[in-house]
């Protein structure tokens, strides 16, 4: 005996949100599958991967919240990725971390491509004005029964912890205003030019920034100052970094908290300032931790470190948080919590960084930077339609 029909429109049970749904999700479900198949990973593992490539590294339960899965799925997940060596897993003062490995990191492209060419295809299906609407009624209609999803008693509300993406995350997709930045600090901010004549007086005075005015501080500060000028000599500009930074049409102000000492600050300052140059309508401006470390301690990496330099973008007219980068490339960073996990001297992880910076040649500061300050955040991990 065959169906009348095999339309779902047509089936028995096309009234059961359960059918429905389920129907609905087989279907996206094998386009998906059949779009990220040149990237060799399901979908679920590529949005895990995706998520990391921007936070450098973070716990599971983070991840499963982001995701709206529960613990239990993320590590089944996470135990997949580690055999495919994308992640790797690490302790950071005693809490279970997740990053991504070189070999991770390299698949982040492809993702994009696969996340782009599933979405050209649902949209060609769909139409894109359906497609949007779709998107938004069912986010709308999983928050809802997230919220009241007791069988049992249709009007009992759960608690709303898990209903929402985690901040960091909205931080990264989206427009966070939930985060602004007061106008005081933008008053006493200096511009780059200003920030390195500080640098080149205190040189000569023999001093750094910030309280510890020890021997090593101020040989670092001496160092930094040559780093510094060494890369705006020989900085050459990615094309592609360079056309989404004058892609950019709403006035952005990127604050940057760092110090004279810092070795991080020394090679990327330089690259903030010549991004920031392409475009008129961005603002850049640096503070000095150390004397402003309320605004740091909102900004503390991972929640335990205040890590420099940190650049946190602005919307210009009301200085809501657009996003925040720092203190080190995604890899570097990585590559920085496995010497650390590891045990080695402190001396011999600066040397290895310092080795890392004049290999990569600011490319990959320019590619984290010029793709958050253009927007492409929400689109690159799949939070628009």
């Amino acid at each position: 005996m065959q169906p009348e029909s095999e339309k779902a429109a047509d089936n028995p049970f096309a009234r059961s949100l359960h059918f429905s749904s389920a129907a609905l999700s087989r279907e996206v479900e094998k386009l998906a599958i059949e779009c990220f198949r040149p990237s060799g990973l399901h979908p679920s593992l590529a949005y895990i991967v995706r998520i990391l490539s921007y936070i450098s590294f973070t716990n599971p339960s983070f991840l499963a919240k982001s995701l709206l899965l529960s613990p239990s799925t993320m590590t089944r997940l996470l135990d997949k990725l580690e055999k495919k060596d994308i992640i790797y897993r690490l302790e950071y003062d005693g809490i279970r971390m997740v990053s991504l490995t070189p070999k991770g990191h390299e698949s982040v492209l492809l993702l994009g491509e696969c996340e782009n060419a599933f979405r050209q295809r649902y949209r060609a299906i769909l139409g894109e004005e359906r497609a949007k609407q779709l998107s938004g009624m069912m986010n709308e209609t999983t928050d809802l029964l997230r919220g009241k999803g007791d069988c049992r008693n249709a009007d009992a509300k759960s608690g709303g912890e898990s209903r929402y993406l985690p901040a960091k995350l909205r931080i990264m997709g989206t427009r966070d205003t939930s985060r602004k930045v007061e106008a005081a600090y933008l008053q006493k901010a200096i511009s780059y030019e200003a920030y390195v004549a500080l640098i080149d007086d205190l040189v000569a005075k023999g001093q750094t920034t910030g309280p510890d005015q020890s021997e090593a501080f101020i040989h670092y500060t001496v160092l930094n100052q040559q780093r510094m000028r060494r890369w705006e000599k020989t900085m050459q500009l990615l094309p592609a970094a360079e056309a989404a930074i004058r892609s950019i049409t709403h006035p952005q102000t990127w604050l940057v908290l760092t110090e004279a000492w810092c070795g991080d600050a020394a090679h990327i300052t330089p690259i903030m300032q010549a991004l920031a140059a392409l475009n008129p309508l961005i603002t850049l401006r640096f503070l000095m931790r150390d004397d402003n470390l309320e605004l740091m301690d909102r900004y503390l990496t991972n929640g335990v470190s205040r890590s420099i330099p940190k650049l946190i973008g602005l919307d210009t007219a009301t200085l809501e948080e657009l996003f925040t980068w720092g203190p080190r490339p995604a890899v570097l960073q990585a590559n920085f919590m496995q010497l650390k996990q590891a045990g080695v001297e402190f001396h011999a992880i600066k040397e290895e960084l310092q080795r890392w910076y004049n290999k990569d040649k600011t490319i990959s500061v320019q590619e984290e930077l010029s793709a958050l300050a253009a927007g492409a955040s929400a689109s690159s991990i799949g939070m628009t339609a």
